[in-house]
Order: structure tokens, then sequence, then C-alpha cells
């Protein structure tokens, strides 16, 4: 077990033998002669602990959809939890079964086992968190992995209301995976916290200081590395799944120096460089081939990527990317426990011996 990883937003379907089909509504198509032509349930929102809801639906009553943020849910925050996903979820079902018409037993849930061999995963997020030491420290990382990062076949991340994401694909459902990354202290802005922890300044303080970097897994990623049944997950694989993908995200060495860049480098490719470092795209001013071709020497000979604009002079002095990764991992709060206890007095469900 990862104490820097939980199990974050979990999409899947649940094979079970419910009394009657669940809905949180219908959309109706009538026949002009007023006949009903077909009815498309729509899901029904269950609020968990402290506000926070999960997604449930089933069109037929051997089929249980559950989609949406399960740590949430079940603890009333995701700042750490756990990261077992057969845990999450068998504690989001059992606040889930006043909604299901039975007991999760009689609907052929009787232990964990059972629901790992049931379940069909089509989205897993797994996370976790980096720690600096200041707020500014947070920002500044943010700029400069937005200006230097890359992820080969997905590109540049884009960042959007800061949040900065890579594989993001505009208009489409995600199916494959993105590396999402962004402020945590800024995100509890526009989704608090529960009360008892916003007004507490340990974990305000500490919130602040946290980059969320999230790896999210499609339907299509989770079915090519055989990890669709719930029964695929060991104890470590939700710390797998997030150092690979991770792991290949780039950086443009951003304290690199230009003489000892130049010295490296062959006549026929310092003039590339040296344009590059102006801040020109090196793709607009040279044929494809060209381009790869320079782009593979240059990286192979000083660790630069010219298909990524450099970052400015600002951004470059503060960013140490690749050490970050490895030595920012948060691991569980040293207040956590004082705030579970908290939690569990107010009605959630904690993972106090998880991460």
């Amino acid at each position: 077990m990862a104490s820097y990883l939980m199990v974050d937003w979990l999409t899947c379907k649940i094979a079970v033998d419910l009394p009657a089909p669940i809905a949180g509504g219908w959309t109706l198509k009538i026949r002009r002669d007023g006949t009903e032509e077909f009815r498309c349930p729509h899901r029904l929102p269950v609020q968990g602990s402290f506000e926070s809801s999960l997604a449930i639906r089933a069109v037929v009553t051997d089929e249980l959809e559950v989609s949406g943020n399960v740590s949430k849910f079940v603890q009333g925050h995701n700042l750490y939890g756990c990261d077992n996903p057969v845990r999450v979820l068998w504690a989001a079902l059992q606040r889930l079964q006043p909604h299901l018409g039975a007991s999760l037993s009689d609907i052929g849930l009787r232990c964990l086992a059972d629901l790992a061999v049931r379940t069909q995963i089509s989205r897993v997020d797994c996370t976790a968190m980096l720690l600096f030491e200041t707020f500014g420290d947070v920002l500044s990382f943010l700029r400069g992995a937005e200006a230097t990062g890359r992820v080969p076949r997905r590109g540049k991340g884009i960042l959007r209301q800061g949040t900065l994401v890579y594989g993001h694909a505009a208009g489409k459902s995600m199916t494959r995976w993105q590396i999402v990354i962004y402020s945590k202290g800024q995100e509890i802005g526009a989704h608090p916290l529960p009360g008892l922890m916003m007004e507490d300044s340990e974990v305000l303080g500490w919130t602040n200081r946290c980059v969320r970097v999230e790896v999210r897994l499609g339907r299509n990623e989770l079915r090519e590395k055989g990890l669709r049944s719930l029964s695929a997950w060991s104890p470590a694989t939700c710390a797998t799944m997030w150092r690979e993908k991770v792991g290949s995200l780039s950086f443009n060495e951003v304290f690199v120096d230009e003489t000892a860049d130049l010295a490296k480098l062959p006549d026929h490719l310092r003039g590339t460089y040296a344009q590059w470092k102006l801040g020109h795209d090196m793709r607009k001013s040279m044929s494809k081939a060209k381009f790869y071709r320079h782009r593979r020497l240059i990286e192979d000979l000083t660790g630069v990527d010219i298909s990524v604009l450099p970052a400015s002079p600002f951004t470059a002095s503060v960013v140490p990317i690749k050490r970050v990764l490895e030595a920012r991992l948060a691991d569980r709060p040293d207040w956590a426990d004082r705030i579970d206890q908290q939690l569990r007095a107010a009605g959630a469900t904690t993972f106090p011996t998880a991460a």
C-alpha cells in the first residue's frame, strides 16, 4: 500500500440482482399520436458525506451503474484516502444501500471478493499530492510544467482555469488516459472541504502547499492493461499505474548552461538550437523530416526537446520539475488521524490505516 496514493473517481458497472430498476427521472419521446416511442432513464444523484454525491442507475435489475468521486462520497474530502478501489467502492455501496431496495447480501454482494469479480470499471482516477514549501512555489511549478512539459503522443499540456491537462481531447470523452495537475489550494476555493476542515488552519496550510497529480484511466486503457475487472487490481496496481503514466512526462532541462549545450552540438545543429532558444517554433521554419531529425539529435545530445518552446527566464529559474516529482510526494499528513476522528463523529467513513 502506497501512503501517498489514493483512488478518487470511479465509474463502473456491477452485476447484481436488484428488486427494481433505479432512475433519477426519465426522458420520454412521444409519437404524434400520443403513444410512447422510448424512454431513457437518468442517473439518480445520492448525497453522501458532507453533501458529496454519487450518481447511480439501473436500467435493468441485473446491472448497477455507479459513477462519481467515491472518496469524497464516503469521507467528505479527497485530500488523502485509500489506494484500494475494492475497499472504497464497498464503503460507498454500504452508504448506498437505502437506495438499492435491498441489502448488499440480498443483491449478491456478500463480501469484497464478490464485489471484485462482479465489477467492470470504465474509469478510475489514481491520485497523489506533491508538497511544496509555499503557495508561490505551487504556482511556479504549474507555470513551469505548462511551459516545458510534454507527454509522448499527447504533446504539451493544456492549462485552463488553473488545471493543466496532458491528453486533453476537446469535445470528446476520455477513453485512454490523462494526467491532470492543479493547485489543491485553489481547487478547494471552488469546491470547499467540510466545514470542520475549512476552519482548521493546519489543514488549510498543508492544502495550500499541495499540487494534485491525477492519472485518469479510461475504458480503452483499462482494457489494454487487463484492468477492466476490479478483481484484476492488486494492492500495488494504483501505484504502478500512477508511476507508469507520470513517468512518461518529459520536461526540458530548465537549468541548462547554454555554452555547454552549444559545445555538445555539431555545427549543423547549433543554428537550430540557437533559434529555438530565442523562442522560434522550428516546425514552421524547416521541413517535417529535417525538424524531426534535428529534434532527435539535439535531445540525444543535450536532453532538450525543441518541440516544446523554452520556458521564460522567470519560469526557468524556479522550476526543478524532475527533482520535484521524485522528492515531493506527500505522505498521509500528521493531522489526518485527528481529522478522521472528527469526520467519523460527524457520520463519515474513513480509512485510518490507508493512504
